[in-house]
């Protein structure tokens, strides 16, 4: 393939400027290419991890019982937690239930009560973490019902109303970034068409020439396909090169300093042999796009 890209043309299809001008466009544009696929791929896994750990579990949490007082009965909110617990646990559909420690809750309350409040002394409720089945078809009704009839101290958390926000969220940032991503696709093949056109009227004398002698529109618009083919590869290695640092740092410090929620914003495997590819991708697009702008320009002429 490089072997055929080396290839030197007959018909002179760019010039020094118009090669050094396609070359830094096409650049920018598998720049920005490489940068918005991996945004849009980093947005599906985070929703898909969203959906498949948050949607798999269901929180109950168990209100202390006080006495008359108005102190924690840690005995009689013991009993109601085994209560709750047991009662889990029987439910069709559930694989585990875990009380979360007195420790873990702190952790989880301190960045919203911060350092100088006693989380010890609050009656901060007991949680249990319910975690699903595969598949596990859950009546949420039923279940609210059986725990109220436990003990009036317990409710249940099944996250779907506003993780369904978070995740129609994430499917609209997908759905800009697509568009973006086509816009960029489609100024790509205008900058193509409107650059192999320009070439096209001024070296027209020239391909005259080979009309004469025999040469079909065919054989002009590979010439032209070779040129915008071998500008694609290379422009998108550029391009591709310039983006994987970028990628890498804010996967690493824009990622991983965020929220948990943004945590499950990750590029697989699959998701990087992608945009490896994409100086393929930008060889083909720019052979074709130049290829059928030459012929059906050329057949226009005729």
């Amino acid at each position: 393939m490089i072997r055929e890209l080396s290839r030197k043309n007959e018909i002179p299809t760019e010039d020094e400027d118009t090669s050094v001008f396609m070359y830094v466009l096409t650049s920018i544009y598998m720049y920005l290419f490489v940068i918005i696929f991996a945004i849009v791929m980093a947005i599906s896994s985070m929703a898909s991890n969203w959906e498949k750990d948050i949607l798999g579990a269901i929180t109950v949490q168990v209100i202390p019982v006080e006495d008359e007082n108005k102190h924690i009965d840690t005995q009689k909110t013991q009993e109601q937690l085994n209560k709750v617990l047991q009662y889990m646990e029987n439910i069709s559909g559930v694989k585990s239930v875990n009380a979360l420690d007195g420790q873990t809750i702190e952790r989880l309350m301190r960045p919203w009560l911060g350092s100088k409040v006693d989380i010890s002394s609050l009656p901060i409720p007991h949680l249990l973490d319910v975690h699903l089945y595969p598949d596990a078809e859950i009546n949420y009704d039923e279940i609210t019902l059986g725990l109220r009839k436990v003990t009036p101290n317990a409710s249940i958390d099944n996250h779907r109303l506003w993780l369904s926000k978070l995740i129609k969220f994430a499917s609209s940032l997908k759905t800009l970034a697509l568009s973006v991503l086509a816009m960029v696709i489609a100024i790509g093949a205008f900058s193509i068409y409107y650059s192999a056109r320009t070439s096209l009227n001024i070296n027209m004398n020239s391909i005259e020439i080979f009309h004469i002698i025999g040469a079909r529109d065919q054989y002009i618009a590979k010439q032209y396909a070779r040129s915008y083919g071998k500008i694609g590869f290379f422009a998108g290695v550029i391009g591709l090169l310039a983006a994987i640092p970028c990628i890498i740092l804010v996967g690493k410090y824009g990622i991983s300093t965020g929220s948990g929620l943004l945590n499950g914003a990750s590029l697989s495997q699959i998701d990087w042999f992608l945009m490896m590819m994409s100086p393929l991708f930008s060889l083909f697009y720019a052979s074709m796009m130049a290829y059928l702008t030459v012929k059906k320009s050329l057949e226009r002429m005729c």
